[in-house]
């Protein structure tokens, strides 16, 4: 949310420096700085997680967009960035996920809540802060000179799952309802119940606080405990906030404005971001073809280099169609993958959690063991499209299916591919790595391959060096190569 309580005081007073220029020239960009190096935009790291970045909206306790939002965008540390996507990889193992509401927080923000402070007028205060008087958010702690968001580690995140309620959308005409109000009744973010909404000045967002349910308890105890595990410490003032540990580098305030993604991103073209260090690269001879070839490769230096020896797959009976991976590509040529076309994907995809019916397998890549209720929903009209679900543990909204443990060896082992995650309506699901019944029989859209293969996928595949599926016809991979600094076949 805003600030910081405690010892955090302290560290508030260190930065009034950087605040006086704020202060001076409000709103302005006279004192910007240009983005380091370091930092990074989340979605160049895990497209998968969700974001609803509050302060480049009216959405939030002061009813406008902050000074230095320029675009909806979660800005992170690379450190930082990595780890909350390692988060995220170990809650879709437990069919949770991560959404992002604030991440780096320019300077000029932080001077921006101050000043709302004084400033007359309560334009979201029946929904925010209805017990608290904005006079007292500077003696109450609710708004400092300085928050640690200004130095690139702290993330303000909720948990998603199979039980949270749709989220809704907002408009500047939606009804205010206390942040406080119980589930179903505040506004719906799309989170699981965690007791009070975002940005709740209330002792309830207090993480140990007595007053929530028992399952807003559990879900921010799985919460934090994720988190903890991949270095960030909580806030105990606020459920949502926490700040990553192990980076100490992360000791400035800093002010550049958060842009738009695409006008800051190098003129490079790159669509394989430097942190991913593993490519799986599967290419067939035209957009009709079902059968490929697949290559490992290993990142070494700036440079890609083949891992073991090629192999054959298959893809879809009606070849390969381009997909929604971690970048959209221009598509002016060739065709759109949708739901139920019997294509797979083209594009660059990340890799996802590992599946089969073995109890343990040995992988490094996340594990769910198949049982007889797991489902993967292809029905575009449910809010668990494009997911693994035990369908025996969630409320079925869907009419259409994929029984995951199956009669035959397909599934024995398999790895879930994020096409189309987040998920859009008919834009195609349930796409996976998976083994095949030979080489001469297409798949509904996977990309399937000999036992032995997939096997060797399961134990090299890493999910700390982000690995990728690159996945296109011959023609289209020269197409893209040099701008997407993919390797040489």
């Amino acid at each position: 949310m805003l600030s910081l309580k405690g010892s955090h005081r302290t560290l508030a007073l260190l930065g009034l420096g950087s605040i006086v220029c704020l202060s001076a020239f409000a709103p302005s960009t006279a004192c910007a700085e240009p983005m380091p190096g370091r930092m990074v935009y989340l979605r160049t790291i895990d497209p998968s997680i969700e974001q609803d970045i509050r302060y480049a909206s009216a959405h939030n306790f002061t009813g406008r967009p902050l000074d230095g939002y320029a675009a909806a965008e979660c800005v992170l540390s690379e450190d930082a960035a990595k780890a909350i996507a390692r988060v995220q990889t170990a809650l879709r193992a437990q069919r949770y996920g991560l959404k992002v509401f604030d991440c780096y927080r320019p300077s000029r923000a932080v001077a921006d809540m101050g000043r709302f402070s004084n400033e007359p007028g309560d334009p979201r205060k029946v929904e925010f802060y209805p017990r608290v008087n904005k006079t007292d958010f500077w003696r109450l702690g609710y708004v400092a000179r300085v928050s640690n968001h200004s130095k690139g580690g702290t993330v303000d995140v909720t948990l998603t799952g199979p039980e949270a309620l749709p989220a809704e959308m907002w408009t500047a005409s939606t009804a205010q309802v206390d942040c406080a109000a119980p589930y179903g009744q505040r506004f719906r973010d799309g989170a699981l119940d965690m007791g009070t909404g975002f940005d709740c000045f209330d002792e309830r967002t207090h993480t140990d606080n007595p007053m929530i349910s028992p399952t807003a308890k559990q879900n921010r105890q799985r919460l934090t405990k994720a988190m903890e595990k991949e270095g960030f410490v909580g806030y105990a003032g606020e459920w949502w906030h926490f700040t990553y540990t192990r980076d100490l580098t992360l000791n400035k305030a800093l002010d550049f404005p958060i842009a738009p993604l695409e006008t800051s991103v190098t003129d490079e073209g790159h669509q394989v971001p430097d942190t991913s260090n593993q490519l799986i690269v599967v290419t067939t001879k035209n957009w009709t073809d079902f059968k490929g070839t697949a290559q490992r490769y290993e990142r070494h230096g700036q440079t890609f280099q083949k891992y073991g020896e090629s192999f054959p797959v298959v893809v879809g009976k009606s070849g390969l169609a381009w997909g929604r991976g971690i970048d959209q590509v221009e598509q002016d040529q060739g065709p759109v993958k949708r739901e139920g076309d019997g294509k797979a994907p083209a594009g660059i995809f990340k890799i996802g959690t590992a599946f089969g019916y073995d109890s343990t397998a040995k992988t490094k890549l996340p594990y769910i063991p198949l049982t007889s209720t797991t489902e993967c929903v292809d029905d575009s009209n449910s809010k668990h499209y494009n997911e693994l679900v035990e369908g025996q543990a969630v409320s079925k909204d869907w009419i259409s299916s994929e029984h995951m443990r199956r009669d035959d060896d397909m599934y024995r082992k398999g790895i879930f591919i994020e096409h189309n995650t987040p998920a859009s309506p008919v834009s195609g699901s349930c796409i996976f790595f998976h083994i095949w019944r030979g080489p001469t029989s297409a798949t509904l859209g996977c990309t399937a391959m000999d036992p032995a293969n997939i096997a060797h996928l399961f134990a090299w595949l890493d999910p700390r060096e982000a690995p990728l599926l690159v996945q296109m016809p011959e023609a289209e991979y020269e197409r893209y190569r040099a701008s997407w600094n993919l390797p040489k076949r």
